[in-house]
Parts: C-alpha cells; structure tokens; sequence
C-alpha cells in the first residue's frame, strides 16, 4: 500500500509544481532561518559549561549601599574575603582569587601590551577549567612565575618551547615561564592570556590592599560542595561582613554584601562595574529564540493555507476515492505521505541553505569557528523536531479536512463554497500580517535607536582624537617626560593640544570613592561617587563644556585639593538646580577640597547608560601616574600624524609598545552589540517577509484560477484591468488593516520592554507604526498585482470558451 501512497504523492507534487515549490521553499527557509537562530542561541547559552560541575561554581561580587539606597555593584570581591572562607566555610570545596592587570611584558625584541594578564592562586585551577599542556598550577605558588596561553607563547617565542625562559613585565620584574595551557574556548567569559603568580602581586598593590575589605578587583570563585544550602550560605557570608568589618560599615553608614553569582548566569546577565568585557543580553537571546520560533511558524502556516486552499481543487479527487471504497484512514495515510514527502524535499533545501549561509552569519553575528554542523548531533537531532513538528502540525488540518469531505458534496462541487474554509485562510493570513508588521516595526525602532544614541549630543567632543596608553615600562623622569611627549607634540601643526586622563570616555571609570559629603553637613550626608583623574588642558582637548568657575590650572597650587562636578554630582550632592557652588567646600575622606568648577554631564561609557556623578581630581604627578595621552589632532592626514606621534614616543620612551587608537572608533565600538542584534533582527525579519510574500504568491495565484471564469465575465461587461485587480487586492488591504489594528498593543508593549533597558531612549513616533503598514501594503499590492494583471489581461475567450 505505501508504494501506492508514495507513488500518488509524487504525482500530485509534480503536477503542481508551483503550490508544491513555493510551500517547499517556504518550509525551507523557515526551517534554515530557525537553525541559524538556533546556532546562535545555543553558542550564547553554552558560555562556561565546559567547567567541571559547572552548577556549583560561583563568582563571588561585592556590593556596596549607602544609607540613601544608592548601589555600586561590582563584578570583583574584596581581597580579604577568600582566605576567610577557605579557612571557615566548610561547605565551599575549593576557592581561588585572580586579579585583573594590565602590563607590557618584553623578550629580547618582543615588546607587547598585555590586556589579559591575571595574578592567579592555584587553588582557582582546582575549580576553573584550564588546560595545560606544559607545567602544573600549583608551580604558581612560588613568586615569579608564569603559565602563558599557547597564542601568547608564539608571540614572544615562536616555535621555541619558552618552558624555562625569562619575560621582563615593565622593564622592571621578571617571571619566568614554567607552563603552557591551551587558549581558552570562545564560550568562556574569563579569557586570560597570561597567569602569573599571586604572591607576585604583593609588591604591586602593597600588603594594606590584600587585608582592606574596600578594596576591590579580585574576582573570587568559588565551588560548593554537593548539596550544600546556597541560602545559608548566603547567612553565613552576611555574618562574616558583619564580623569582620561591620564596626567600619556602622561608621560610615555602608551595607555591604557579598553576593554568589552562579558561573552559568554571567555571562548573559551580568553587566556590573569592573566586568572582564561586556557580557551578551538574555532578553535579546530569548527574543531572537522567539523570532526563529515566529518565522518556522509563519512557514507552516503558508503549507496550512496554501494546501487547504488548494484542497478546493482536490475535492473531487477525494469524492471519487471514497466512491470506490477508500476509507478516511487510507486517506488520512496518503495526504500525511505527501505532507512528508514535501518536508523531507523541504529538509534537503534546508541542509544546502544552512551550509551557504554560514560563513555569512557567522561573520554577522560574530560566532566563532567550530566544528562541521552536519558532524554535530544537536543540528541532526533540531531537524528531526522541526521535520516531525511541521509534519504533524502543519499537515494535521489540511489532512483532516481533505478526509473528512463527504462525496456528494465534493462532486456537486458544494465544498469550494465553505464559509469556514475561507475564514481560516483569512485568519492564517491575518497572523502572517501581524507577524511581518510585529518583525518590520521592531527592526526600525533598534536601528532608530542606535541612530538616537549615536547622534545625541554626548557632552564632549571624540572627533579627530588620538589617544595613546601611558607607557608601563617607567624611570624616575617619567612624569618629566610625560610633559615632554605632550610639549614636543604640540609644536607640529598637526597637533593642536595634549593632555592626560585616567579614562578616556568609552572606558569605565573603576576609581570611585565614598566618604564624600558637604562640609558643614552631617557624616551620614556621605554618598559615592565616581573619580576621573584630569590635568589642566582636558577641557579644550575633549569639548568638555564649563557651565561654572574654571578648569584646573598650573597658576594654582591648591587645585591640588580642588574639585570639578558634572551637573549629576551637584544635584547628588544636594545642591539645587543652577545654585552656584563655586568656592564651596566638600569633606573627602577627612579632608577638605574647594569646588572650582561645574561640567555639563557628558556619557562617560554609552548613553544606554545613566551619566553617574562624577568628580574630577587634578591628576598626581609621578611614577604612578596611569590613563591615557589625549591629543587633539587638526590634520585631515591621520596616519601621517599617527607615525609622527610615534617616533616621539619611542624615543622618550623606550621599551614601550606603541599602543593607540582614535576615540570616536572606540566610542562606537559599545554599540556593536546593538548594531549586530539589529542586523540579525533585520536579516530574520526580511525573511519572514519573503516567507509571506511566498504565501500570498500562492494564494493570489489560487485565487486568480478559481475566479478565471468570473474576471472573463466581468472583462466581457468592460471592467477594466485595474478595476479587476482591485477585486482581489481589496481582500488583501482588509487584512493587512485589521492586522495592524492587532499588531499595535502587542508591538507597543514590546518596544515599550526593550527601550525600557535604556537610560535614555527616542520617543515613540507614529510613524515608526505607520511605516511598515505602508511596506507590507506595497508588498502585498506588488506581489498581488503582479500575477492578477496577468490572469486579468489575457483573452476572456480562453476562459469562456466552454461556456
């Protein structure tokens, strides 16, 4: 029996080649489009599930708040916290520390700027997965050591084994390579290029860091025994602030907490100060999980309403059969082997759709390398799902009701009158509609956004800046020169001013302070604020704009003990709007220092953010000056200049790589994320669209021969080509405006959620909305009109002829 059902089947695909292509092809890209998704997802999903008993890990954060409810949340710990826990915590298996730093590290002629060098303790490898190909971390218990990554160890070392070689970090310590461990998968959020010993860092930070409990920046991990209870474990953390610094807190008004951040939850959800890099968006995963899920549906909807659009012309087919004895099971076996048949055509085009396309999505999305998709089990085991899902859903109603036709009816030709059939298919439609007008609405309003964000007036200026790090390889003239490098530049034309910050804007700012409060108020006035260190000229370097007193300047001493605010610092600090603050004086850490100025609020990092209250400190001269060298340039000719600001650096200061960048370009950079979720969101939208044009292809062409008869008639009458065409475009516009009428809450309640993520937002316009209804009616206008023309020019005696 089932070669009969498989021979009928193929018979009826080929015999309508076009119904059988254009569900094929739509089922093919709904499919391709889901597995891409999918790929993505489950790249961003699997961060850090490569670790051994990954659910039990934990980062442990620090969280400060002052008495006014005010929090600053960082991803690190306090250095004194480990050791307490490792000593007290019987329930914690293991815990480690790393700490972040950033350092040139040289051999013979090598000279790099290493940005992911971490002081590790061994116990950190007892609980984070590191492969090491040469050496043991526990060789990291003795000063001076270092396990380079293998990329790393071809940078300094090429094809030598480095295992026993020296790198000098700064010009000034050595470490001695004793181990190699492999790079570190692209799904990991901790990515450490070199590992070098904690005890090291002690002359670095100084013994008073390691034991002060507000210190922060060592990221803490920690592993938990089986079935330990996180609640009283978090008790037990909260006894141990208290204990051991509750007298301080009390003082100045502070609680404090020490918060486990399960492993697998950082990297789409954690966004706090000092985080490694900036960490994917949960809501924008899901929400790409819920397009693929919209755009396999809409293709199942289009084999729904093309298949019981064209069941009208199988009615009589299915009469004759139950006439001659075929029962509603043999029929019901023979439509789903069809159904089948075209899914499995479908899952063919899916497969080659999918192998074309990958490097393409890979380079939109930014997914990394790996193995052959076809070698991996998931992708196999996703098309069998979505092959049997779209099987039995998209073919359980046509099946059904093709099966359930009664012969008199189908052979008298009563069924193609069926109210019922029709408003499904109007209904079917209606949700492709809302679906497209939901994706087009939603792609404008992310890249509207981003334009919003771009364009805003950011408080400062980053065109034709060129910054340059601060060398780390140092002697005892470098703050001498620093002015030097900053002097000699600005004689060329090319180089209108110079100065130096502790952050560019586009870097978080990690010193802040708290303590800070006006004097003659209370103690208990205190609030924290953030710091950015500054010299005298990075006012006119940057475009920062004065709104009161003056900058910092070399004719005043005791700027020393002076303070600049931005407008969001004056209000936290209680003074009202416009109220002049010039002269006032304000307790820091028990010392007094005199505003002399007021900034205009500028988006240190992203304006997705909130500006924070900042203040500015007249940068320390000296050994231990860090940041950035700023440079205004006035050349149209960067390079050029670039060149001639390094001949400079290298020659004041040697053994020092040349690290730079423009300011603008880096700025930008924090709205990549952004632009490639709009470019994908776009991307999945433009195909849902092509899906929907697919089905309204195959319905008007449906439409156009079961009302051939009626367009020959009405042409013979005089109705014109036009007129004809408004027939059947009419229905269409109906649709597409109660789609509208439907897609509205939901897309405002959408965009409402995810522009609520953002500190500062565009407005909603009514455009935004009548936008895409204006798209998807020249769509469907275009895609209709096209092949009604068509029907509606030709010689109405074709049609008639029988008649």
């Amino acid at each position: 029996m089932f070669p009969n059902y498989l021979k009928s089947a193929l018979r009826n695909l080929t015999k309508t080649k076009l119904f059988s292509g254009l569900n094929g092809l739509g089922l093919a890209i709904g499919m391709a489009a889901c597995l891409l998704i999918l790929l993505y997802v489950r790249f961003e999903k699997s961060y850090d599930r490569f670790h051994p008993d990954s659910d039990r890990i934990y980062r442990l954060r620090y969280e400060r708040t002052d008495f006014q409810g005010q929090a600053v949340r960082f991803a690190s710990c306090c250095p004194p916290a480990a050791p307490l826990i490792r000593e007290r915590f019987p329930e914690v298996e293991a815990i480690g520390r790393l700490f972040r730093y950033r350092a040139v590290f040289a051999h013979d002629e090598a000279k790099f700027h290493e940005e992911r060098l971490f002081y590790a303790e061994p116990q950190a490898f007892e609980i984070l997965k590191f492969n090491f190909t040469h050496g043991h971390p526990a060789q990291l218990k003795d000063p001076g050591k270092a396990f380079l990554s293998q990329t790393t160890a071809r940078k300094y070392f090429g094809s030598e084994n480095p295992v026993g070689r020296t790198l000098i970090m700064n010009g000034m310590t050595d470490f001695q390579v004793v181990g190699i461990f492999q790079d570190m998968p692209a799904n990991s959020h901790l990515k450490a290029d070199i590992l070098v010993s904690f005890e090291s860092i002690v002359p670095l930070v100084g013994k008073e860091t390691i034991a002060n409990w507000g210190d922060t920046g060592f990221f803490t991990y920690l592993r938990l025994r089986p079935h330990a209870d996180l609640g009283a474990f978090r008790q037990k953390l909260a006894q141990l602030v208290e204990t051991e610094w509750g007298a301080d807190l009390q003082q100045f008004k502070l609680t404090c907490e020490l918060v486990p951040q399960p492993l697998l939850d950082i990297h789409l959800t954690s966004h706090y100060m000092q985080e490694y890099e900036p960490n994917g968006d949960r809501e924008a995963v899901n929400f790409l999980l819920l397009v693929a899920l919209f755009i396999l549906i809409m293709a199942w909807v289009n084999y729904i309403n093309l298949s019981t659009a064209r069941s009208l012309l199988r009615a009589r087919e299915v009469g004759l059969r139950k006439v001659v004895g075929a029962s509603r099971g043999q029929l019901i076996a023979q439509f789903f082997v069809e159904t089948a048949l075209l899914n499995l055509g479908a899952v063919a085009v899916t497969i080659f759709l999918v192998e074309i396309s990958l490097p393409l999505f890979r380079q939109l999305t930014g997914l990394p390398e790996g193995p052959q998709l076809l070698t991996q089990g998931w992708f196999w085991a996703a098309i069998a799902v979505i092959f049997l899902a779209g099987v039995l859903l998209s073919g359980l109603y046509p099946v059904l009701a093709l099966s359930s036709i009664r012969p008199a009816q189908a052979l008298f030709g009563k069924f193609s009158r069926s109210p019922r059939g029709i408003r499904l298919r109007k209904a079917l439609v209606s949700f492709q509609f809302i679906m497209a007008l939901v994706l087009i609405t939603g792609t404008i309003a992310v890249f509207r956004q981003i334009s919003y964000l771009q364009h805003r007036d950011l408080g400062f200026n980053p065109e034709q800046v060129l910054v340059v790090n601060l060398p780390r390889v140092r002697d005892d003239s470098f703050a001498q020169k620093v002015e030097t490098f900053k002097k000699v530049a600005r004689e060329h034309t090319d180089i209108e001013k110079s100065c130096v910050v502790t952050e560019v804007p586009g870097r978080q700012i990690i010193w802040d302070a708290g303590g800070i409060y006006p004097a003659g108020a209370d103690e208990s006035a205190s609030k924290n604020y953030q710091i950015l260190g500054v010299d005298c000229d990075f006012i006119d370097v940057l475009g920062f704009q004065l709104l009161q007193g003056r900058g910092f300047s070399r004719e005043f001493p005791s700027d020393d003990k002076a303070l600049l605010l931005n407008e969001t610092a004056v209000r936290w600090m209680g003074f009202g709007p416009g109220e002049p603050v010039v002269g006032k004086q304000v307790i820091y850490w028990g010392e007094i220092f005199t505003i002399i100025g007021v900034i205009r609020n500028h988006h240190q990092q992203s304006p997705k953010q909130a500006v924070e209250p900042t203040l500015f400190r007249f940068l320390p001269t000296g050994r231990g000056l860090r940041g950035q060298l700023v440079l205004k340039v006035a050349s149209p000719n960067l390079q050029d200049t670039v060149s001639r600001v390094r001949r400079i650096y290298e020659k004041l200061f040697p053994g020092n790589p040349f690290d730079y960048f423009f300011l603008d370009d880096y700025f930008n950079q924090q709205y990549q994320a952004d632009l490639q979720f709009g470019r994908v969101f776009g991307l999945f939208s433009g195909l849902a669209i092509f899906i929907t044009c697919l089905g309204l292809l195959g319905l008007t062409s449906f439409m156009t021969v079961q009302r051939t008869k009626e367009i020959g008639i009405r042409k013979v009458l005089g109705a014109s080509s036009a007129r004809l065409a408004g027939l059947l475009v009419k229905d269409f516009v109906i649709l597409i405006l109660i789609a509208f009428l439907l897609a509205l809450p939901l897309t405002l309640w959408t965009l409402e959620h995810w522009l609520g993520t953002f500190a500062q937002r565009m407005e909603l316009s009514s455009g935004l909305f009548l936008a895409p209804l204006a798209i998807v009616l020249l769509i469907t206008l275009a895609t209709v009109c096209a092949h009604v023309l068509r029907t509606a020019t030709a010689n109405p005696v074709k049609s008639l002829r029988y008649e």
